[in-house]
């Protein structure tokens, strides 16, 4: 079963550049930014972005410039 390692927010102090990277234990590193009102993210199979996407649709709000909520 595939577990995420690690979490980086990366660019916090330049909010227009924000993005998030995930380390997955299979090795897959996800990243994630801002789209529009919501996010995009890229960089593993659609399993791994499944995992990941719960991190990522809480981290919106501070992908778009706000606080971090975890």
């Amino acid at each position: 079963m595939t577990t995420i390692k690690k979490i980086e927010y990366l660019y916090e102090n330049q909010p227009s550049r924000r993005r998030l990277k995930i380390t997955l234990s299979n090795g897959a590193k996800i990243k994630a930014e801002s789209c529009y009102e919501s996010w995009e993210q890229w960089g593993g199979t659609i399993d791994d972005l499944y995992i990941t996407m719960p991190i990522v649709e809480a981290n919106n709000e501070w992908l778009h410039g706000g606080d971090k909520t975890t």
